[in-house]
């Protein structure tokens, strides 16, 4: 019983290893460049608060 623990834990460490890109790119990230993730920008000016609302334009 104890070894099965032991090799589940192995187990959930290297899966979370491989989506973090620990051993290459995540497969999350494929076909995304370093340029794009600087890029992300917000419109604060889209946003309009009133009273008691949430309107976007």
């Amino acid at each position: 019983m104890r070894t099965f623990f032991i090799l589940l834990v192995l187990v959930n460490v290297g899966v979370f290893a491989l989506g973090q890109g620990w051993f290459g790119q995540a497969r999350s990230e494929a076909g995304r460049s370093a340029a794009s993730k600087l890029q992300t920008q917000l419109n604060v000016e889209s946003a309009k608060f009133g009273p008691g609302q949430l309107q976007a334009q």
